[in-house]
């Protein structure tokens, strides 16, 4: 995809429309009452086997533009990875990867969340070489977020500011010659910080799970009141390690990596999903390796946040 790649979007609402729903197939559609976003959600899932790396696009209806997107792999159990949330004009393309000695099938699932296109401004941003973070231009906000990974590296993070300027991938770690992509769907709104009152202001929830060592760790991100209109319009995600005192020399953690961050179909909540590198049937080897060569410790204390980006109406 081009830099800055410029579509047309939607100024959201300030009327009150009739609620209404349709699912079709894999896909699921809503229309949001009263909603700073209106938006339209719809899904797609790829075939269930054990084909690796498979991908999945979710498109948005006619006439409408993507405002934000998510994915998850479904019967991945911290074997499969959940490799690329690429977001375009209308759709979005999701890709998962399964680690050599996953033998279960599965499947990857894409999330479009999309408005009607009235042809007002919006850009799809992408992180410059040599950086992990797409930043939106001055005069938007931050809707919708996505990445890329090169094969083999596992997702430590997708991370939107609480400004609502940029969002950042994150990885444990990353191959010579190959570097992880930052997307950023930006809209017309107002930054958090700007003092302006106008409608749209951009607000980032956050939600982290108890620090543990079970896996998989699920958080549920919704908006800070019931009374609130649904507004979810992009979603993110990050795993913390807690450091072991013990250890002087800490080293990122490559066997914890995210595998959902997914909106719901009515714009209220996200879920977030982190799991540990899966082991073998009898769990891991007596030297702490799982198959494949990945180092785990199933003493390692961590947890995971969930990041939903709304627009309220002030």
């Amino acid at each position: 995809m081009s830099r800055g790649t410029t579509f047309g979007t939607s100024i959201r609402s300030r009327c009150a429309v009739a609620a209404a729903a349709a699912v079709v197939a894999v896909a699921a559609t809503l229309v949001l009452p009263g909603a700073a976003h209106a938006a339209y959600r719809h899904r797609a899932e790829s075939t269930y086997d054990t084909t690796s790396p498979k991908s999945v696009t979710a498109t948005c209806g006619s006439d409408e533009v993507l405002i934000g997107a998510g994915g998850r792999i479904r019967n991945g159990n911290g074997g499969v990875r959940l490799a690329a949330i690429v977001p375009g004009a209308t759709s979005v393309v999701v890709r998962g990867e399964a680690y050599p000695d996953h033998v279960e099938p599965w499947s990857v699932i894409a999330a479009a969340i999309c408005e009607s296109d009235d042809g007002t401004t919006r850009v799809v941003q992408v992180s410059p070489a040599g950086s992990r973070t797409a930043s939106c231009p001055a005069d938007l906000v931050l809707s919708g977020t996505g990445f890329d990974l090169p094969a083999g590296v596992p997702l430590a993070g997708l991370v939107p500011d609480a400004d609502g300027a940029s969002v950042t991938v994150r990885t444990a770690f990353h191959l010579i010659g190959a570097s992880p992509v930052a997307y950023a769907v930006c809209v017309e709104g107002s930054r958090a910080s700007w003092e302006d009152s106008g409608v749209f202001r951009y607000k980032r929830f956050a939600t982290t799970s108890p620090a543990g060592t079970s896996s998989p760790r699920t958080v549920t991100v919704q908006r800070e009141w019931e009374w609130e209109f649904p507004s979810l319009s992009g979603v993110g995600g990050e795993i913390t390690v807690l450091p072991d005192p013990s250890d002087p020399f800490p080293t990122p953690a490559s066997d914890i990596f995210i595998d959902a961050m997914m909106p719901n179909d009515d714009g209220t909540r996200a879920t977030v999903v982190a799991v540990q590198r899966a082991g073998t049937e009898a769990g891991r080897s007596a030297q702490g390796r799982a198959p494949g060569g990945v180092s785990t410790d199933d003493d390692k204390m961590w947890m995971v946040t969930g990041y939903s980006t709304d627009h309220d109406i002030y």
